[in-house]
Order: structure tokens, then sequence, then C-alpha cells
């Protein structure tokens, strides 16, 4: 379904569930002027559909122990098909790692990296990321203070 499928109903229930995807049905329903059995055959469309991918727990870093965000470009000796799967299986392996990204321009990927602090940065630096065959540089910026932070997509046309 691409966005021109989405109707003003579908945009409205995506909005809210982003804002709150524990939200009861009928909660739902009566925020969108539905009753609850449309609602929900709403939800389960968009969720067969893959446009709802999954549900999650945003946690607060700090509170779990993650204070050191890390974001991280690496470029690679090569750029081959098999040079990028390879650094890409080796990144949906490690839990430190929140998000990678293949990239074009300067750098061949972004990886956004959360640790508990600078030795713990430091040892996945040297003892993982550095000793992946075919890394040829990385260069690190420490996130000092996160200014926003939103998983929400814009539905506005």
């Amino acid at each position: 379904m691409s966005q021109a499928q989405l109707d003003a109903i579908d945009r409205h229930i995506l909005s809210i569930l982003q804002r709150d995807a524990r939200i009861a049905n009928t909660e739902l329903a009566d925020e969108i002027g539905l009753t609850p059995a449309p609602t929900l055959r709403r939800v389960r469309r968009l969720e067969e559909e893959g446009i709802i991918q999954r549900y999650v727990a945003l946690l607060d870093q700090k509170q779990v122990g993650r204070d050191l965000m890390v974001l991280v470009r690496v470029s690679l000796d090569k750029q081959t098909k098999q040079g990028f799967e390879d650094f890409a299986a080796k990144m949906q392996d490690r839990p430190e790692v929140l998000e990678c990204f293949l990239c074009l321009g300067d750098i061949d990927y972004l990886l956004k990296v959360v640790v508990p602090d600078l030795d713990a940065y430091q040892h996945f630096l040297v003892n993982t990321l550095a000793a992946i065959p075919g890394v040829r540089n990385t260069a690190s910026t420490i996130v000092v203070k996160q200014e926003k932070y939103t998983t929400s997509l814009s539905l506005e046309s």
C-alpha cells in the first residue's frame, strides 16, 4: 500500500498508534470516530500490509545504564556486494549497534552505538569494529546531548 492509498482515517490511526501503541481499541475507536470493530479491522489490515511493522517499548537509555551514545562513520576497503553484506550481517549481531545505515558519499556506513561508558565503547571499537576484515577507517562522534528524539513519522501530505 502506498501513501496515496492511506486515507485520512488510516493516517489518524497511525498517528495515534505512534504516540501510544498500547491504546485500547475502544479508546482508539473513540478518538477516530469509528466503532471498535471497523477500527480493529483497519489496524489489522495495516499490520498485515506491513505498514505497522511491530510494536516496541522505548526505554530511557540512561536509566538502564547505557549512558554513552556514539555515531560512528565507517569506510570499507572495497565497496563490493559481499563486503557490504558481510559488514551488515556483523552489525545485525551486535546489540550495542542500534542503527546501521548504508550510505552514499564519503562514508559507507553510519552506526548509532549505545554503550554504558567510554571503556565499553573502546572495547567495541578495538575488538569488534576494527577487527572486521575490510574495515578501512572509522571516525567516532560522541553525542553530548540528544536535542530531539522521536520515532514518529509525519503522515501529513
